[in-house]
C-alpha cells in the first residue's frame, strides 16, 4: 500500500455516501464510491482497493451478498459492513471482517478504518512495500501514517 490507501465506500443514500467520502478524504484517504451492491462489486474487481466500507441494506444486492462476491475475488482485502440494525442475520457475518453501527462516532469509525488498513498491510507480500532505488538496491518504501502507527504498537 504505497501512497494514500484506497477505500471503496458503498451506500445507497447519496447524502450518507457523500458525507462519509468527505470525512475519509479529509483524513488522507482516496475514496471510490458505489451506490449499490452490483456497482460495488464491479468497482472492487476493477480497482486496487485497500478497504471496503459497505452498507448492509441496499436495493438489489445486500451488503452481505456483495461482500461474498468481493471476498471470492480478493480475499485479503478487509470488508466492513455498516448497518443501522441492532440485529443482523448470521449470514451477514460470514464474508466480512468487521460490523459497525452506522451511528458509530466519527472517532470510532476512523479508528476502525485505521486498524483494518493496518491489519491489511500485515498480510501484503514484502515486495509490495519494497522499492528500488537509483543504485538498483531494494529498500522499504516510504510508509504511510497507517503503517507507522501499526509498527509503533
Amino acid at each position: 500500500m504505497l501512497g494514500k490507501p484506497v477505500i471503496l465506500c458503498v451506500d445507497d443514500v447519496p447524502n450518507v455516501l457523500e458525507g462519509r467520502k468527505m470525512l475519509l478524504e479529509e483524513n488522507g484517504y482516496r475514496v471510490l464510491t458505489a451506490t449499490n451492491g452490483e456497482e460495488a462489486v464491479e468497482a472492487f474487481v476493477s480497482n486496487s482497493v485497500d478497504l471496503v466500507l459497505l452498507d448492509y441494506h441496499m436495493p438489489g444486492m445486500n451488503g452481505d451478498v456483495a461482500a461474498s462476491h468481493m471476498k471470492a475475488s480478493k480475499a485479503d482485502v478487509p470488508v466492513a459492513l455498516l448497518s443501522g440494525d441492532e440485529c443482523l442475520p448470521p449470514s451477514a457475518f460470514q464474508a466480512v471482517d468487521c460490523v459497525m453501527s452506522k451511528s458509530e462516532p466519527i472517532a470510532g469509525l476512523l479508528e476502525k478504518v485505521d486498524y483494518l488498513l493496518s491489519v491489511h498491510l500485515l498480510f501484503q507480500p514484502l515486495d509490495a512495500v519494497m522499492t528500488q532505488n537509483d543504485a538498483g538496491q531494494h529498500c522499504l518504501a516510504e510508509r504511510t501514517t497507517n503503517e507507522w502507527y501499526l509498527l509503533q504498537k
